[in-house]
């Protein structure tokens, strides 16, 4: 399947530093420009996908809203057409004390995008919905074959040419089912979800999320399929997932040794979708992008970067001049009114990562 992709703007920095040691020896003469030639394949951009399935095999497809409530319509094919990708972000290899596979960190919001989750839950109410709307329109049929014939209608919504008949049938069928959710399945008329969940445990509606790392490089290079290992569980956690990889082909990046200061120059590394606006060949390559920016506050759970920031970042690594990863981005600063400060990020420190995770790092130097 063909994925959209993001692409770089420029670097910011070229000055060169002289980097050093933990124990303060110098190391050697590099410039961000040196460093950012490694980088740059080590940080991958990270899809996320949702591919949908009835318990009768069928696979479900977003294909058109309600007229009437401008709810989500689902359709069904016999044949699979692969994951929905909608949520997108940054990701990145990180060594680990497991030498027989690579473990990726991400955000949670990255790896469990509010949209996709949303999605699969619209399906849910919609087929629930359908199910009740068979069994009350039956009227002494068999339920099942009653409910194939409301789907093939609903899979008009596919069909490019309809006619007068059948148009005027799908949009009173489609509105029909929502009307059907709202009067018994919703939560005001549900309150305890027995009924809703009765009926989705006959349709039978599956979800699962896919997750696609794309290295830096050609858009038609086969990705890396990860799955979850371990993600927060409460708002309380940090905002990190950690993605888990069955290969070792793979170059991870390290913690930085060195505790992290106010006044540190930092580099941002990551996929920001806002790039696509200013190439023309976005569509061709995968390539992150790396900015410039200080440490502005060190806080026990989360650095504050003055980097720019924006949506795609999320996920990617924040590394110091010694080419190492001392946060991963997770949040940016808004206004009262909602609008981002695209210079007041955070960033999750990597000791809550290895608090996060300690049976992966307790021994990593």
């Amino acid at each position: 399947m063909l994925i959209p992709r993001y692409l770089r703007i420029p670097h910011l920095a070229t000055a060169a530093v002289l980097l050093l040691s933990t124990t303060g020896n110098a190391l050697a003469l590099e410039s961000w420009e040196k460093l950012d030639k490694r980088l740059k394949t080590q940080v991958f951009h990270l899809n996320v996908g949702l591919k949908m399935q009835l318990r009768n095999g069928l696979f479900v497809q977003l294909t058109d809203l309600s007229p009437k409530y401008r709810y989500p319509v689902f359709g069904t094919t016999p044949d699979d057409r692969g994951f929905r990708v909608t949520g997108t972000g940054t990701a990145f290899p990180i060594k680990t004390t497991v030498h027989d596979k690579t473990f990726f960190i991400t955000n949670r919001h990255v790896v469990e995008p509010e949209q996709l989750v949303q999605l699969a839950k619209e399906s849910e109410r919609f087929y629930a919905a359908m199910r009740l709307a068979a069994e009350r329109t039956a009227n002494g049929k068999d339920v099942d074959t009653r409910f194939k014939e409301i789907l093939a209608t609903v899979n008009l919504s596919m069909k490019k040419n309809m006619t007068a008949d059948e148009k005027k049938a799908y949009l009173t069928t489609v509105d029909g089912i929502w009307d059907f959710y709202e009067t018994y399945l919703s939560l005001k008329a549900d309150p305890g979800r027995l009924l809703f969940q009765n009926y989705l445990n006959q349709v039978g509606v599956t979800a699962r999320m896919g997750y696609f790392l794309h290295k830096a490089g050609p858009i038609d290079e086969i990705p890396f399929e990860a799955s979850v290992y371990k993600s927060a569980k409460t708002d309380n956690d940090p905002d990190i997932a950690l993605l888990k990889v069955s290969t070792t082909a793979v170059v991870p990046l390290e913690f930085d040794t060195i505790e992290p200061s106010e006044g540190q120059e930092i580099q941002v590394i990551g996929y920001p979708t806002a790039s696509d606006q200013i190439d023309a060949d976005s569509g061709k390559y995968y390539a992150p992008t790396f900015s410039t920016g200080r440490i502005s506050r060190v806080a026990p759970r989360i650095l504050q970067v003055d980097a720019p920031i924006t949506n795609g970042n999320s996920g990617g690594p924040v590394v110091s001049l010694r080419g190492k990863v001392v946060g991963v981005v997770a949040v940016r600063a808004r206004t009262d009114k909602g609008v981002e400060l695209n210079n007041f990020g955070g960033a999750v420190t990597m000791q809550s990562v290895q608090n996060f995770a300690p049976e992966l790092f307790h021994a990593v130097r």
